[in-house]
C-alpha cells in the first residue's frame, strides 16, 4: 500500500520535470556536486532519484551512479530521462533501507528526499553507512519554514529543518568535518493562493571518518 508521498509522486510523476524547474535549478544541483569533490572513478548514489535530475549531473563525474525511489512511477520516467548513461543503475527502494553493502560508496547525494523521510535522522544514518572511510555525504533540502500547505498538497512530512539540527544528525551518523550552508538558489514554491513565496535550500556536507 502506497503512503502520501508515493500517491503524490505517483500523480505527477510524468509532470515532475517542469514542476521542479521552479524548486531547485541544474546550477544549484551543479554547485553542491563540485562542493562534494568526488574523487576519480567515483561510485555514488543518489537517494530519492526521483526521475533523476541529480543522477544525470552525477553521471558525467563518477564511474557508477546508483539511483533509489520508493515510487516505481517516478523511475520509469528516471529510466527514459538516463537511457543514454550506462553507468547509472536505477533501483526502487525506500531511502532509509538502501540494498547495498556497508562502506560501498564515495559518495551519497539525496535532493529533497529528506523531508519526505519518516525518520530524516534515521535516513542520514543509513545513508552515512554506505560511505567508504573519506567518503562524503551531500544533502540539498529546505530550510526551516512555515508553509503548511505543503503537507497536504504535496505530501510534505517535514517543513524542512533549522540547519543546526541537520549538523548534529550528521555528526550522530559519525560524519566529520561537517558544513551546513546556504546552496545556490532558491526553491521558488507557488502557494494555494497563487503567489511565489521562495524558500531558502541548504546545502549540508560531512565526511566519513
Amino acid at each position: 500500500m502506497m503512503n502520501d508521498s508515493q500517491t503524490y509522486f505517483a500523480s505527477v510523476a510524468n509532470e515532475w520535470d517542469e514542476i521542479r524547474t521552479g524548486y531547485f535549478t541544474e546550477h544549484m544541483r551543479d554547485s553542491a556536486i563540485a562542493k562534494a569533490r568526488l574523487p576519480e572513478n567515483a561510485v555514488v548514489a543518489d537517494i530519492g532519484s526521483g526521475t533523476g535530475f541529480v543522477a544525470a549531473g552525477l553521471a558525467p563525474k563518477a564511474a557508477k551512479v546508483y539511483g533509489f525511489d520508493a515510487s516505481a512511477e517516478m523511475l520509469s520516467v528516471a529510466r527514459r530521462n538516463l537511457a543514454k548513461f550506462a553507468n547509472v543503475e536505477l533501483q526502487q527502494a525506500p531511502g532509509d533501507s538502501i540494498p547495498l553493502p556497508d562502506a560501498s560508496l564515495d559518495g551519497v547525494f539525496a535532493n529533497m528526499y529528506l523531508h519526505h523521510a519518516p525518520d530524516p535522522a534515521a535516513a542520514i544514518r543509513e545513508m552515512a553507512r554506505l560511505l567508504r572511510p573519506g567518503g562524503v555525504l551531500c544533502i540539498t533540502d529546505l530550510d526551516s519554514h512555515d508553509h503548511e500547505w505543503q503537507r497536504e498538497q504535496m505530501a510534505d512530512l517535514w517543513l524542512g529543518f533549522e540547519r543546526e539540527r541537520i549538523g548534529s544528525w550528521f555528526v550522530e551518523a559519525g560524519l566529520s568535518a561537517v558544513d551546513v550552508d546556504c546552496a545556490e538558489g532558491t526553491c521558488d514554491a507557488c502557494g494555494p493562493d497563487g503567489e511565489t513565496r521562495p524558500l531558502s535550500i541548504f546545502v549540508a556536507l560531512g565526511r566519513k571518518a
